[in-house]
């Protein structure tokens, strides 16, 4: 009988057909993607997030622990992070498959189809600095009180997770600065377990500037220490959920209209400026991207939005 090697996190190049992709996040709830932007990219994030972690600013030292440093409103304080990180075609392509969904409903006898996109649920930058601890190992689907069924035998299905991110560092991450740690496979494991930091199959998602990593929210991970004495492990996480949930970072309050304004329609319906299909999220009973418009009509057209 032959060994059982365990399951890794693939590393794939950008340029890859989205089908590896989907393969390998399917089997082991995540990857690794290289060349996923250009290092130059990257110092130019680093460049916009800065004045936001540092640490002579009396709110930051008020509000976090001295060893962690948070950019909230990320995707407003870095178009860097916005338009590269968070809209790379790549990851957008992911998030439809593993997170649109489409569903059947009657209006009298004829039948009608919609399709609900993913919202954008979280975005952050955090800077890990030496001393830091590392995290517990979670599923960040916790928030949706999601119930997971075993399905290591059957395998990933359609349907089954609810969130799907992307980590992208902004220094070379390393286990000894505090790289995430992973267990491939864990997304498919019922409720009736937790995960052991000290399982076998724990991996650490450690990247080169200008890699990133994808994973399914029902992934265990966790974020380690960091034991390194001078280097502080920053990273950008993004997250979408189904178009259908409540987002984890209340999105239309941390970018009202007068911040995205002038942004482009694609990253405006990830916020939540756009139905969900057919009629969930309106404001004043059709889609809030009128709200964007200049010099909108305050009155609500008297039309129902979930007709096709």
């Amino acid at each position: 009988m032959g060994s059982v090697s365990p399951p890794q996190l693939r590393r794939i190049p950008v340029d890859a057909p989205i089908e590896v992709f989907i393969d390998a996040i399917t089997k082991d709830g995540g990857c690794i993607c290289t060349n996923y932007v250009s290092p130059e990219v990257i110092a130019q994030a680093n460049a916009e997030v800065k004045p936001f972690l540092d640490a002579d600013k009396p709110w930051q030292g008020k509000l976090f622990p001295p060893e962690t440093r948070r950019c909230n409103r990320l995707i407003w304080r870095s178009p860097t992070c916005r338009e590269k990180f968070f809209m790379h075609p790549l990851y957008q392509a992911l998030g439809e498959h593993f997170l649109a969904e489409t569903y059947p409903t009657w209006y009298d006898e004829k039948l009608h189809h919609y399709t609900s996109h993913p919202l954008l649920s979280a975005a952050i930058g955090i800077d890990v600095r030496p001393g830091a601890e590392g995290q517990r190992l979670h599923r960040d689907d916790k928030m949706y009180h999601t119930w997971h069924t075993d399905a290591t035998a059957t395998g990933w299905t359609a349907g089954r997770d609810n969130g799907f991110g992307v980590f992208v560092p902004g220094i070379k991450t390393t286990v000894e600065n505090g790289a995430t740690r992973m267990i491939p496979g864990s997304h498919l494991w019922g409720d009736d377990r937790g995960a052991s930091p000290n399982d076998s199959n724990l991996v650490y998602a450690e990247m080169e500037v200008g890699e990133a990593a994808f994973m399914l929210a029902s992934t265990f991970h966790g974020g380690s220490t960091n034991y390194s004495k001078s280097e502080n492990r920053l990273l950008y996480a993004m997250f979408m959920c189904k178009g259908t949930l409540r987002q984890e970072f209340a999105t239309l309050i941390e970018y009202p209209p007068e911040v995205v304004k002038g942004w482009s329609k694609e990253v405006t319906a990830r916020l939540g400026y756009k139905i969900s299909s057919p009629n969930c999220g309106m404001v004043d009973m059709r889609d809030p991207s009128f709200l964007l418009e200049e010099n909108f009509d305050p009155d609500a057209p008297n039309v129902d939005v979930d007709l096709d």
